[in-house]
């Protein structure tokens, strides 16, 4: 729905908040930095956030009504970024963190919901399940990042065998 502080085309505030609606009825929610602060009227800080700032901001994403949160672009450290997972009914939030890619591109937030999905179906809790799905975006960026005339979305597909590897390990 959103990233890098925007909306995408033929998104509006009305989407926004039907999107929170439903995110407070999820079990699991996975959203970015952006679309979190847009869900819940929070200031955005994108690049690099303190600890303080990302409690706040899962605490106004429990309000919603979730019960565990997945956020993702979480980022203490210029060259790290990750994801914070949050238990609502345990108050717990644990990290995750990969090497920040030099470069981002669209689509890797479903690719990141896939992966993720697909490893917690496998049986791994929602901080194993974000990490296979981190380290499986962080290898489809680098599977695509030296390919010029690729300059939109990632090779998902060259990565696949490194997902089975993680999933299967």
């Amino acid at each position: 729905m959103a990233d890098n502080g925007k909306l995408y085309y033929g998104f509006n505030e009305s989407f926004v908040a039907h999107m929170a609606r439903l995110c407070g009825k999820a079990d699991i929610i996975l959203p970015n930095i952006t679309e979190a602060c847009f869900m819940t009227g929070t200031e955005m800080k994108l690049d690099r956030q303190d600890e303080a700032y990302i409690q706040e901001l899962i605490g106004k994403l429990a309000d919603l009504g979730a019960k565990r949160i997945v956020l993702k672009g979480v980022s203490f450290e210029d060259n790290r970024l990750g994801v914070a997972v949050h238990d609502v009914s345990a108050k717990e939030t644990r990290y995750y963190f990969t090497e920040r890619m030099p470069r981002s591109y669209h689509g890797t937030g479903d690719c990141f919901a896939a992966a993720f999905t697909g490893a917690y179906m496998q049986g791994r809790d929602e901080l194993e399940a974000a990490s296979v799905a981190a380290d499986f975006i962080v290898e489809c960026i680098r599977r695509t990042i030296d390919d010029e005339k690729h300059p939109y979305g990632v090779k998902f597909e060259k990565a696949l065998p490194t997902l089975v590897n993680l999933v299967n390990h």
